[in-house]
């Protein structure tokens, strides 16, 4: 495995999206296949509880890492999402950015060495402040994603930002870049929402993701239920617009052209059929239309390809270029029971198939 792109989600300025895009997007990697490990290094710790995990009920945390009195990986703990591990916050960090004493300005860096090598990607949720623990996060990091609320504001405090990660490369980190700005808490049919946007193209037209996390409630909902918005309401816009922006840190990691997942997540048993391609029309797949949430008998989907499996069974979360699908099949209630299909795709035709079943606790 190659090392894990270290990803440090900071913004001086609160109230902006950031720790729900820390949480929501390590979640959506994990979805797709990457392992993750999210870091909360905000003294709030709201990452942390925002993924059901009681910081007083845990004895090793991000504070034991900075102490330098724990082993990185003793910090690193379960989570309830798939792919997903996380190193807890703690309240105690607002101490050590009083105290700066005999504090080290690589010690993220260091203590994240050892573990680079069994990741695809750590994020990391700094707090909204430039100070020594941001600066940490970013000394440590390969790349920066920017949340900024569409209002002007958000706007005016970006230029600031920016400066302030140039002078941290020039200084500390060379290979310091920006993967990207993130627009969040849009909406779009509103005059302003469009002015903003207009005005972050006109000075960031290259940095600014593709995806845009519009304005949804299932985003708010789900930390009070200690989740993401992928298992408090997994057809929600907030669910596809993280795994959207997922997908695109993935293509931007392999240097690939990104394309959004679909708006529209059919359900795997779909009654509404796409248009299916006349040249596709010649095959006999009578076979495959058989589907149902007790069916079992997935291995009919091996030698479909891509067009064939949308056309049966839809894309529900799935980017058409990527080479692994992933559907959830069951309707149960209980998010935490939902069981998961995963296709592997080889010379665009499913070669392997896997079932996966995620129980919280």
């Amino acid at each position: 495995m190659s090392l894990a792109k270290i990803i440090a989600i900071v913004n001086q300025k609160g109230g902006v999206g950031k720790t729900t895009t820390a949480i929501n997007v390590s979640s959506a990697l994990g979805i797709l296949k990457q392992k993750v490990l999210l870091i909360d290094t905000d003294p709030k710790a709201n990452a942390t509880s925002g993924l059901g995990i009681l910081t007083k009920n845990i004895n090793n945390s991000i504070l034991n890492l900075y102490n330098g009195d724990k082993a990185t990986r003793d910090c690193i703990i379960e989570t309830c999402s798939p792919n997903l591990k996380i190193i807890p916050g703690s309240v105690g960090l607002s101490e050590i950015a009083v105290n700066l004493k005999n504090l080290n300005i690589n010690s993220l860096r260091i203590a994240l060495a050892e573990i680079k090598n069994e990741f695809d990607y750590i994020i990391i949720d700094c707090s909204p402040s430039l100070g020594y623990l941001t600066l940490n996060s970013l000394v440590a990091s390969d790349a920066v994603i920017i949340p900024i609320q569409c209002e002007y504001f958000a706007l005016n405090s970006l230029n600031n930002l920016m400066s302030s990660i140039e002078s941290v490369k020039t200084s500390f980190n060379s290979k310091l870049s920006i993967e990207g700005i993130l627009v969040t808490m849009c909406d779009k049919k509103g005059r302003h929402n469009k002015k903003i946007l207009d005005d972050l193209e006109v000075g960031f037209r290259d940095q600014i993701f593709n995806t845009i996390i519009k304005r949804n409630i299932s985003l708010s909902e789900a930390p009070r239920f200690g989740t993401s918005v992928h298992y408090y309401n997994t057809k929600s816009q907030g669910a596809i617009d993280y795994l959207n922006l997922s997908s695109e840190i993935i293509k931007n990691k392999s240097c690939m052209k990104t394309k959004l997942i679909s708006k529209k997540i059919p359900k795997i048993i779909n009654n509404e059929k796409l248009v299916l391609p006349h040249k596709l029309k010649v095959r006999n797949l009578d076979a495959y239309k058989a589907y149902s949430t007790n069916d079992d008998n997935y291995d009919k989907l091996k030698g479909l390809n891509k067009k064939e499996v949308v056309y049966y069974i839809g894309l529900m979360y799935n980017d058409i270029h990527s080479d692994v699908w992933m559907y959830r099949i069951t309707k149960k209630k209980n998010l935490f029971k939902k069981k998961y299909l995963y296709l592997y795709f080889n010379n665009n035709r499913v070669k392997q198939i896997e079932t996966k079943r995620f129980k919280f606790g």
